[in-house]
């Protein structure tokens, strides 16, 4: 099946503050440690990191997303493309794409920030971005997005919710992780009412942890969460939360539901940047070839759990 990412591409700049505490605090501040905490530049974005994944499990992603063709859009497309995304349907906008600062701690753990200079924008969406966007066959295809791609804009919303249905209409599966990120984001009024259209759209829902769920839901307990997205239209909702197992939710509205738990191998994590995003690159994949859900969450959780350990490289 042939899998398209619609949302969010950035330039992500990755700061190492807890190395360089930690080097100060112990006086190593020599030139060889400090070249080690060089602030890093690389593509990012939630839907753009997925589909950079995609493109290194050799399976030919095609990627839609805003992109000025000035010297960041460039940049940016060319680095997705060495990874073999496939970038030719990417979407002419007049504002250059924004940054994301990840501050790492001692542990790895990250606190993000949008960054938006006066020549830069949220990743925006409109009609004529999907203009030229071929059909690539009907049922042979897989739509992903995030919440990433929603904002508080309605004709963004409008033209993103156009595609999907217009799409699905003719046979696409649907496959739409939460990523709210409502501290940067937010999660109230156009956006909120959106994520609920997407949300009965979607075939597979896809969501991280307790916070997030609650969020969208207003239910602290997982399952009961995931229930919650089941009776707003999704056809399956998998629940992820850390190192805990996964929940696999599936059933008509009205019927039984059917739940599965899915155990995570316990790893010792380098950084957990880009664990979630690896593990839907991983589960796409597998869906893609035709294996059944349970499954590809059993392959994305060992492939995310390798990433984070640092088995698998983050970039080419």
């Amino acid at each position: 099946m042939q899998i398209i990412c619609v949302g969010d591409l950035c330039c992500d700049l990755i700061v190492p503050y807890g190395k360089m505490q930690e080097a100060l605090k112990s006086g190593d501040i020599s030139k060889e440690v400090t070249d080690k905490m060089q602030v890093i530049m690389q593509c990012g974005g939630s839907v753009g990191n997925v589909a950079r994944h995609l493109g290194r499990l050799n399976t030919h992603p095609v990627f839609i997303t805003p992109l000025k063709k000035d010297s960041l859009g460039e940049y940016l497309s060319s680095e997705m493309e060495k990874n073999g995304v496939d970038m030719r349907w990417a979407a002419p906008c007049e504002k250059s794409n924004m940054y994301c600062v990840a501050v790492l701690d001692q542990t790895g753990e990250r606190t993000m920030f949008c960054f938006v200079p006066p020549w830069a924008d949220f990743p925006r969406f409109d009609r004529d971005s999907f203009e030229a966007v071929p059909q690539f066959g009907g049922e042979e295809v897989i739509l992903f997005t995030s919440g990433m791609a929603i904002l508080e804009d309605a004709d963004n919303n409008a033209a993103v919710l156009h595609f999907f249905k217009e799409r699905k209409a003719c046979g696409a599966k649907v496959v739409f992780d939460l990523n709210v990120r409502a501290e940067s984001y937010g999660y109230e009024g156009e956006r909120k009412r959106a994520m609920g259209e997407m949300i009965a759209l979607s075939d597979i829902l896809l969501g991280s942890g307790r916070e997030e769920f609650s969020q969208v839901t207003e239910r602290d307990d997982i399952r009961e969460a995931a229930c919650y997205l089941l009776s707003r239209g999704a056809g399956t909702v998998i629940a992820r939360d850390g190192g805990r197992d996964i929940l696999v939710l599936s059933g008509e509205k009205g019927s039984e539901t059917v739940d599965t738990l899915i155990p995570v191998k316990p790893v010792v994590p380098v950084s957990t940047l880009g664990a979630g995003d690896s593990f839907d690159a991983k589960f796409l994949e597998v869906v893609a070839d035709g294996d059944e859900i349970t499954k590809a969450v059993r392959k994305a959780s060992d492939y995310a759990g390798d990433y984070i350990s640092g088995n698998i490289p983050s970039r080419k």
